[in-house]
């Protein structure tokens, strides 16, 4: 099993820390649960792919 770490804006793990506390589960359970969703879900055509890539450009350059 592999470890990741992620960087976050404050703001951003405050609203994830509340969205984790609503549904009962911790930042840790909610996001490997979203990861698994993410995982299972079919193939994306790769002009959406693009599309969320250009959009979220900024965030992810910030995220590095």
């Amino acid at each position: 099993m592999a470890t990741i770490q992620l960087t976050l804006p404050d703001q951003q793990l405050e609203a994830l820390q509340l969205k984790a506390e609503s549904v009962h589960l911790t930042v840790d359970e909610l996001l490997k649960q979203t990861i698994e969703s993410l995982v299972r879900q079919s193939p994306v055509p790769e002009q959406a792919i693009a599309y969320v890539l250009t959009k979220n450009k900024a965030l992810y350059e910030r995220l590095a």
